[in-house]
């Protein structure tokens, strides 16, 4: 059973490797991995489809089943000013995984509040 847990380990590292190409050698840094330069390489296609959504769907699941067990204690820690506590774990464990699962572009790994992806893949 360990054996077929380390190979289906090691296969999902395999799939989703992606060396980083600055182009003259150098080591990469933050920016150069950042940078999107093409279309999306079926490798990060399998990522997107197998791992980041479904990881981000049992996320908003399981953030929302906390949030509902947790509401009698937010909606107590409301009563105190700024009386925000209640729309914070909303926020934080539903609206937040949420986003980043259904409203993210397809290919862009961060998640903005707001909406906007000025990284976004051309198609």
């Amino acid at each position: 059973m360990k054996t077929r847990r380390l190979a289906y380990l090691l296969s999902i590292l395999v799939l989703t490797y992606q060396p980083l190409a600055t182009g003259q050698g150098d080591p990469p840094t933050m920016a150069s991995a950042t940078k999107f330069q093409g279309p999306m390489s079926a490798i990060e296609v399998l990522n997107e489809l197998l791992i980041m959504r479904p990881v981000g769907l049992i996320a908003t699941i399981a953030g929302t089943a906390v949030f509902i067990a947790t509401s009698p204690l937010s909606g107590l820690a409301s009563i105190a000013p700024p009386h925000d506590a209640f729309l914070k774990a909303s926020d934080a464990l539903v609206v937040g995984p949420a986003a980043w699962t259904f409203s993210r572009p397809f290919g862009v790994y961060g998640y903005n509040p707001r909406g906007l992806y000025p990284g976004r893949r051309e198609n």
